[in-house]
């Protein structure tokens, strides 16, 4: 499984229901590396993000929620993952916090873009020990640097 997320200096992620930024090519390079996978996430994340995923296999986690255009839903983590790996595609988790905090253990990669500049926000991507990930690459952008870190063995 692989956390892909933006988040600013400080690991904010949202605010209110949005992100507190508007950085487009970060947008795109998200867009573009989800494309055709399996995605998981909360249902909140899929209201904001859902109608720009063109997978056919967006897999919204929600114990409330019944039917949801566009995805499929599961009751649990769990149930979510199996449902992704089934599907033969590389699986993605993209938010929100709680998503992130439950799928962190179960992460191999993580493709996080830190938005440059300051941004406050409710919504935190979780902490985690960098010494447990390596980094694979990095790259700066204008406006953000994104960095593939990879979990040590």
């Amino acid at each position: 499984m692989i956390i892909i997320s933006a988040m600013s200096k400080d690991r904010v992620i949202g605010s209110g229901d949005g992100m507190p930024w508007s950085v487009p090519e970060e947008y795109e390079q998200f867009l573009r590396l989800v494309d055709g996978q399996a995605i998981i996430m909360g249902r909140r994340s899929f209201e904001i993000f859902g109608p720009d995923l063109k997978s056919s296999a967006n897999i919204v986690v929600s114990r409330s929620a019944g039917a949801i255009e566009g995805a499929l839903v599961c009751g649990s983590i769990d149930e979510a993952v199996e449902k992704a790996v089934s599907l033969g595609r590389t699986v993605f988790s993209a938010g929100g916090a709680t998503m992130y905090e439950q799928t962190l253990p179960l992460a191999s990669d993580m493709y996080l873009s830190f938005i440059k500049g300051d941004f406050s926000g409710d919504t935190y991507f979780p902490a985690f020990d960098e010494a447990d990930w390596d980094i694979i690459e990095r790259r700066d952008h204008d406006a953000f640097e994104f960095v593939h870190y990879r979990r040590k063995r």
